[in-house]
Formats: structure tokens, sequence, C-alpha cells
């Protein structure tokens, strides 16, 4: 992919065509860690991203940078719909879902089996807060399937910078999760 800095619907029809390929790839990686019988569909994921993607004026550079501002918005999207199903059911059965990585899933990363991507969401957006760089690393680690050398190149940093942030990211986040554990385990009197 070109360098381009207008909008998804006015590039060249096979240009499209490729930007649905890379959308659906991305989706259909974020839907195989959802819960059997999950109401939003890799289809209708791909749709609601490509309709955001196509009213926005972007500038990518190349494939690798496109993936990663496609898993951000698919992200956005999965987050906001758990959040809608999860305030329809007031609270209760918050929605579960898998994240896999291309070297290994979440739990490898994490440690637990399930997270919650509102969740997730929301302990990226605390790292944020102090660590924004690690935060971001972090999150293309997670959402985007871009290498440690890709994403090293995509925002112009150092491998090793990249694999120090994604270990103290991973690191915070593990602590994140212990205490979050502990508490949910301690009585409530």
């Amino acid at each position: 992919m070109s360098t381009f800095s207008n909008k998804i619907e006015s590039l060249p029809t096979e240009i499209q065509s490729l930007v649905l390929e890379e959308l659906h790839r991305i989706a259909s990686r974020f839907m195989r860690g959802e819960q059997q019988g999950h109401t939003l569909q890799a289809t209708a994921l791909v749709n609601e991203a490509y309709l955001k993607l196509a009213n926005k004026t972007m500038h990518v550079v190349d494939k690798k940078h496109f993936t990663a501002i496609a898993a951000q918005q698919m992200r956005r999207i999965l987050v906001d719909h758990a959040r809608e199903k999860n305030a329809a059911k007031r609270g209760g059965n918050q929605v579960k879902v898998t994240l896999v990585d291309h070297h290994g899933d979440i739990n490898a990363l994490c440690g637990h089996n399930q997270l919650e991507l509102i969740y997730i969401d929301e302990l990226l957006n605390q790292l944020a807060t102090f660590d924004s760089r690690a935060s971001q690393i972090f999150e293309l680690k997670l959402f985007s399937m871009l290498s440690h050398p890709d994403i090293a190149e995509l925002l112009q940093l150092s491998l090793a910078t990249i694999e120090r942030d994604i270990q103290a990211a991973k690191a915070w986040f593990k602590v994140q999760l212990q205490a979050e554990t502990l508490n949910s385990s301690v009585p409530e009197g």
C-alpha cells in the first residue's frame, strides 16, 4: 500500500478491495477469540470499521501502518459493543473476550484464561496516563498482529525499546490483574 492522505472511498476500487481484505483478516482474528453466539460477527465488524475509516482522512504509509490503524478502530468498536451489551445487562455477566496474538495468546502474556475486553481497554488507558509509549506498543502487540520488528519499524524505535516496553507493560498488567483477582476474592463485610 503506498502513501495516501485521502479517504478510503476516494481510492481506486482495487485498493478499496485490498483494504477490505485486510480488515477482514484482522476481524477474523478478533472474532476467533469471542465466545460462541457473539452478536457481532466478523463481517459486521469489517463493515462498521470500513464505514468509520472511510469517513476519515488518513495518511497511511504502508500496510503495517494501515493494519495498526484498522486494528485500533476494531478494538474501539468491540469495546463499544461490549460496553453496550454490559449496560443492557445492568452490570451482570460482562462479555468475555480472549485476545489471541500470533506468538501466543493473552494467557501467556498475563496469566489469565479470559480477560474482559472492557477491562483490557481500561488498563491500556490507565497505562497511557503514565507511559503512553508502552501503552501504544502493547496495544499494537495485542491488537494489530504486527511482529516486534514491525512495531519497531512502524514507530521508528529500536527493537530493544519495543521489547523492553512490552515486558514492562506485561509486568504492569500482571500486577493489576493480580490485584483485581485479590480484590474480587476478598469477601465484602
